[in-house]
């Protein structure tokens, strides 16, 4: 079924709690896993196909102290289309008006050849790097360079169209905005966690496993954590079938279906 990871924060932070929870997911889909996330400007894409609870890539990076960034994108997959391939494994990257977009995604689209291509063309053969492809198209088509609120309308409405095709839930970023959008019949799920202080202990779903975020997060610390499903014992909240949520520096700054 695969499973999607996203987070957006005020400042850098670093994903080691919320990885470590995604990271047993990979048991269930075991085709690959990746994480992606923004040192700069430009993104960093890290991924295998191969289970991520195998990988000692991933158990590194689970509690590497290097990695910080302000907005992270993982993914574990089960494979329905394409090989199970380095070139298949999400996130997927391409470059548009100077800004590097990072894309995963978790359902099936049928007859997706359909999907309009223009300059950007898969590389493997899923149906999510072709939507990827077929929705940069539509970026760069209506030309936006800067995303506003008018924007985000047109974009909600673009991926109910991909939408038509399949099952569609995806998470994707330009570094700056992280879009979030669920399926329109509630496939499979997507959460979203506002983790905001005070801080206190927490429990990981998947894993006997407790942490004081008070003694690992900055006070001043805020953001969304956007999940398939929820990773902790905190609480999480359900995107509605066909939202649109975009994230920009830890806040919620736009939803197609409720009030922010």
């Amino acid at each position: 079924m695969c499973e999607l990871l996203g987070m957006s924060f005020n400042l850098p932070v670093r994903p080691n709690v919320s990885f470590r929870g995604f990271r047993h997911r990979g048991r269930a889909n075991p085709h690959g896993w990746g994480i992606a996330f923004y040192p700069d400007e430009s993104a960093q894409v890290i991924k295998e196909p191969l289970e991520a609870t195998e990988s000692g890539l991933s158990g590194f990076l689970q509690g590497y102290e290097g990695i910080k960034s302000r907005i992270f994108i993982a993914h574990v997959r089960y494979s329905s289309v394409g090989s199970r391939t380095h070139k298949n494994t999400h996130p997927f990257s391409r470059e548009l008006y100077g800004k590097e977009y990072v894309f995963a995604h978790n359902g099936t689209l049928g007859h997706y050849e359909s999907l309009k291509l223009v300059r950007f063309r898969p590389i493997g053969d899923t149906d999510s790097e072709h939507a990827f492809c077929h929705l940069l198209a539509r970026i760069e088509e209506r030309g936006i360079n800067d995303w506003k609120g008018q924007d985000f309308d047109w974009l909600a409405e673009k991926l109910r169209e991909i939408n038509r095709w399949g099952r569609f839930n995806c998470i994707f970023s330009d570094g700056e905005f992280l879009f979030c959008y669920h399926d329109r019949d509630g496939y499979n799920g997507l959460s979203f966690l506002h983790r905001r202080p005070p801080y206190g202990k927490i429990k990981l779903k998947d894993e006997d496993w407790e942490i004081n975020l008070a003694e690992e997060k900055r006070k001043e610390q805020t953001g969304y954590i956007v999940a398939t499903k929820p990773l902790t014992d905190e609480n999480w909240e359900s995107f509605k079938p066909g939202e649109l949520i975009v994230f920009k520096d830890g806040s919620m700054v736009y939803s197609n279906l409720r009030q922010v």
